[in-house]
């Protein structure tokens, strides 16, 4: 009798749906999608995601440096370079970097994703790998359309959601979520099991952060 390959894409998907839900029809994201906030707000976001974004993509070295996941850790993902150049774009000058400082809930997200890098955890950082890019490349790529529309964000302020290195996005998706399951093969059953809390745990940061937004 054959044992069924298990579906980590599958699993994480399902594992998820409520986290990803909560995190998505929060305050504050639902009300910048819906034209209902302000360019500010979305500057905001961009200079939290900034923090992490770098956290993450240092995470991703070091698991990589340590021979884990490395088919499946794709530097064209990585979003850094462009956050910071939409938020040149965006104040005008280079000086936020003088100003911006990192939310009590984001210097939780990127202490996270600092201690995933130091461990050099591998089902760890591919849960928040999971939830940031794949999301970048879901409906993550709205956002992008709909500052334009309900803020006249400049176009050349969005290249955080241009992945036009990549080529399609659905061919890439799918072929993501064949390499996620594929790492069945690599994980054990223990880490596949604290990969799929941890990637509910990530939209919970996600959560967090949206949360402090809407108060400031």
């Amino acid at each position: 009798m054959t044992t069924a390959v298990r579906s980590i894409a599958a699993d994480l998907k399902l594992y998820t749906a409520q986290a990803h839900e909560d995190a998505e029809h929060s305050y504050f994201m639902s009300h910048l999608m819906e034209g209902e906030l302000n360019k500010d707000a979305f500057i905001a976001l961009q200079e939290q995601s900034w923090f992490f974004y770098r956290a993450l993509e240092e995470a991703v070295e070091a698991v990589r440096e340590s021979g884990r996941c490395i088919e499946f850790l794709d530097p064209r993902l990585n979003r850094s370079a462009a956050l910071e150049h939409d938020l040149n774009v965006l104040h005008g000058s280079t000086q936020w970097h003088d100003t911006v400082h990192a939310l009590p809930a984001t210097k939780n997200y990127v202490a996270a994703l600092e201690e995933i890098r130091d461990n050099k955890d591998a089902p760890r950082l591919i849960a928040h790998h999971y939830v940031r890019y794949l999301g970048d490349l879901s409906g993550g790529q709205a956002i992008g359309r709909m500052m334009q529309r309900h803020y006249g964000v400049d176009p050349e302020a969005v290249s955080f959601y241009d992945f036009a290195e990549i080529g399609k996005l659905k061919p890439y998706k799918d072929l993501y979520r064949e390499k996620l399951d594929g790492l069945a093969e690599e994980f054990s059953e223990e880490e596949i099991e604290i990969l799929l809390a941890e990637a509910a745990r990530a939209f919970g940061f996600n959560h967090r952060v949206f949360a402090e937004l809407e108060k400031n």
